[in-house]
């Protein structure tokens, strides 16, 4: 059986090859803080431990002292790369471990027998095991099997930890040598550190490959879906929807080619965005939005009646009527154009729905444009009317501009009932 030296150091070579390894993918992706922590935790626990193993040929108090500090340390980090892979701030009791060996080996007796010494270390570990157990009962990241998985590993380790820092105490070991039960514990830490890293490993390459789903699926520059997700998002809702009716609508952003012309592109894509913006800001629970063109925009909402898909689309439309858009030297106004198409749910064709919604653009843009138009079999109905001097018009200019737009809603599903 190999000797608790060679154990340390072949340990150490792991430890810091994994070390090596987290630090190097972190580089290429700096916003996943998660390989840094885990990184910078396998680094600093290698070391510790490294240090121990070159007991007798370096000072006592680098060798103990320090080395068993730098040691516990780890756990804090690695609690920190829990945290962040969670997408949340660690818990202050990440500095637990390292906090209590600190403390402890500054009483004497403590500081001058190893069977304490030991036992303390073990104390501080099984803290650190606890810690680790805690944040991933509290944590959202993958599937609840593998943090199961997680919390049994850590759990395991911080009572083996405890149970190990009394038979300590109860032994009194001069040394390593006269640690019986010392490679067994190491075989013990080894075999949950090597789990625990196979389950977090599983864990990343499942979010690498939902990230890179995710960027197959959206637009880089809104976040909005792009074509692809557009279409698999519209037959989820088509199946899931407990309503009866979808309405698709068409967004069209008014004379984008001269807002890029005069201010240049960048402010072009800052319209983009925020048209991205308020339309996600509005959108209702059974929708889907996407950027299906340069500057153009669908949505498919789960309605009741054509009238819900005229609300939201004019609420999107005076909405981003009343929004200015700095570019530097001046604010801009910009406005959109919508066409919409509604049909029963359980004969909705995606690309019929949006033929249909294409014409209705086309009439709301043909009609003066900062228009919506709905259109049901043969007719399209553009919301608000062409003709300034309707009575409708007049009750518009007197009402509240909420009360104009459910009154010219409600004209509209009444021609298309007719």
């Amino acid at each position: 059986m190999i000797d608790v030296k060679t154990a340390f150091l072949l340990w150490v070579i792991q430890a810091n090859t994994l070390a090596i390894l987290l630090l190097a993918i972190w580089l290429h992706g700096r916003e996943q803080k998660h390989f840094l922590w885990f990184g910078l935790g396998f680094l600093l626990h290698a070391s510790g431990l490294g240090l121990v193993a070159l007991r007798d040929q370096i000072p006592d108090a680098i060798s103990i002292q320090v080395a068993n500090a730098v040691s516990l340390l780890g756990f804090s980090l690695w609690a920190k790369g829990l945290a962040a892979l969670d997408h949340r701030p660690a818990p202050r009791l990440v500095w637990l471990p390292p906090l209590v060996w600190i403390v402890g080996i500054l009483v004497p007796v403590v500081r001058d027998e190893f069977a304490l010494r030991v036992s303390l270390y073990h104390v501080g570990a099984s803290i650190g095991f606890a810690m680790l157990a805690m944040i991933a009962a509290r944590a959202r990241f993958s599937s609840g099997r593998y943090r199961i998985f997680l919390i049994a590993t850590w759990g395991s380790q911080a009572c083996a930890g405890l149970a190990y820092a009394i038979f300590v105490l109860l032994q009194r070991p001069l040394s390593f040598a006269d640690n019986i039960f010392g490679v067994w514990m190491g075989t013990i830490a080894v075999i949950g550190f090597i789990t625990s890293v196979i389950i977090l490993a599983k864990i990343t390459m499942d979010r690498s490959q939902e990230q890179l789903q995710t960027l197959v699926r959206t637009d880089p520059l809104t976040g909005a879906l792009n074509r692809r997700g557009f279409a698999e998002a519209y037959q989820g809702l088509v199946e899931s929807s407990p309503l009866d009716a979808l309405g698709v609508l068409i967004f069209d952003l008014d004379h984008f080619k001269q807002i890029n012309d005069r201010h240049g592109h960048s402010i072009g894509d800052r319209v983009l965005q925020e048209f991205a913006d308020v339309c996600r800001s509005l959108l209702p629970q059974r929708a889907v939005f996407a950027r299906t063109g340069g500057e153009e925009f669908a949505a498919v909402l789960a309605i009741s009646e054509p009238r819900d898909a005229a609300l939201f689309a004019e609420t999107v439309r005076l909405a981003l009527a009343d929004r200015t858009i700095p570019t530097g030297q001046e604010m801009i106004s910009v406005t959109t154009s919508v066409g919409i198409s509604v049909s029963p749910r359980h004969r909705a064709d995606l690309e019929q729905l949006l033929s249909e919604a294409d014409i209705a653009l086309y009439t709301a843009k043909a009609q003066g444009r900062n228009r919506t138009s709905l259109r049901s079999g043969d007719r399209t109905v553009t919301v608000p009317p062409v003709r300034e001097d309707s009575p409708q018009e007049e009750v518009d200019r007197q009402a509240d501009r909420q009360v104009a737009i459910l009154k010219r809603i409600s004209a509209v599903a009444h021609k298309l009932d007719d």
